[in-house]
């Protein structure tokens, strides 16, 4: 009953932000996170029309659906706290989205090869470990863009705070569960069915309060020295490339 009450809550939320994201034209601020929001309601949607219709054994197979869905296009959310938060440094800011995005491709093709190279594999134990990594992936370079913030103090405007303090906190949640769902199996599915869904409904409820009003990412007072020491270590990078070109050349000679 207290699931049912925070999917039905989660649901009315997301329709709210989406509402309240075409009324004030912040979709075009966030491209990514409403779309991330719109998806979301749509897959729980379906999934409680589904609940009430065919009950909650076939719901369980749309609740799986619905987080791998909403687990990739989580990323999105990732493009947009890095889009904002860097876009006065164009290079770091490129170097931080390519970076995001090779992470993911690799675990991505690590999940759908990885049935094929395991001889014993379970459907729900790949599914737990799929999430996993890609939940680590999302919280490293979510740590890595918060690193970079706070070592060259840029300042973050009121809708970035939400966003990044919503989505850590369902990341973090989701991180220690899956954790602790691995090693306990299925005596910890009762307290997953639960904790799960209410960190997702205090995300929303972040979110919601953060972004309920645009607020552009404050203009950066004075330069720092980031685009400076990303460019130092593309140069250096650079150096020691072909340095390294030159010495396998002269190894290969006869």
């Amino acid at each position: 009953m207290v699931s049912l009450i925070i999917w039905w809550a989660s649901i009315l939320l997301e329709l709210l932000m989406a509402c309240r994201f075409f009324q004030k034209r912040t979709l075009v601020q966030y491209p990514f996170f409403f779309a991330y929001i719109a998806i979301s309601f749509i897959a729980d949607s379906a999934a409680l029309i589904h609940f009430y219709l065919a009950g909650s054994s076939s719901y369980q197979q749309w609740y799986e659906v619905k987080q791998i869905v909403t687990l990739i296009t989580g990323y999105g959310i990732l493009l947009e706290i890095q889009k904002h938060l860097l876009s006065p440094y164009p290079g770091a800011e490129k170097f931080a989205r390519n970076a995001g995005i090779v992470a993911f491709g690799l675990v991505f093709c690590f999940a759908v090869i990885y049935p094929f190279i395991m001889p014993r594999w379970s459907m729900s134990g790949t599914e737990i470990e799929f999430e996993r990594a890609l939940r680590t992936v999302q919280a490293g370079f979510l740590f890595g863009i918060l690193g970079v913030i706070g070592y060259y103090r840029i300042e973050i405007g009121r809708n970035m705070k939400g966003m990044v303090c919503g989505y850590g906190l369902y990341i973090g949640t989701s991180l220690m569960s899956l954790a602790v769902r691995s090693y306990a199996g299925p005596r910890f599915d009762a307290a997953w069915n639960f904790i799960q869904p209410f960190s997702w409904l205090l995300s929303l409820s972040i979110w919601l309060t953060a972004l309920w009003s645009y607020y552009p990412n404050p203009t950066p007072a004075s330069a720092t020295h980031l685009e400076t020491d990303y460019e130092a270590v593309v140069t250096r990078t650079k150096v020691m490339m072909g340095t390294m070109r030159s010495h396998l050349a002269k190894a290969a000679r006869p």
